[in-house]
């Protein structure tokens, strides 16, 4: 699942889910927003604010085939 549906699915705001997991909300709308990628750290913060629901690999942007 990705993060937008996650936020979506709970009605929370990517505000609400950065202070939950202890992150600037400015990295989640950044994340949200395809700018950054997430560091190590934001990602496991991530998968385990989500209960597992969101995993790694959603979270890593996938280079586009050639």
């Amino acid at each position: 699942m990705d993060l937008a549906a996650y936020l979506a699915k709970r009605k929370i705001k990517a505000a609400a889910f950065a202070a939950e997991i202890g992150v600037p909300p400015s990295t989640i709308t950044r994340i949200l927003r395809g700018e950054r990628d997430p560091r190590g750290a934001t990602i496991r913060k991530i998968v385990e604010g989500s209960g597992g629901k969101i995993t790694a690999n959603d979270l890593i942007s996938q280079p586009e085939a050639a």
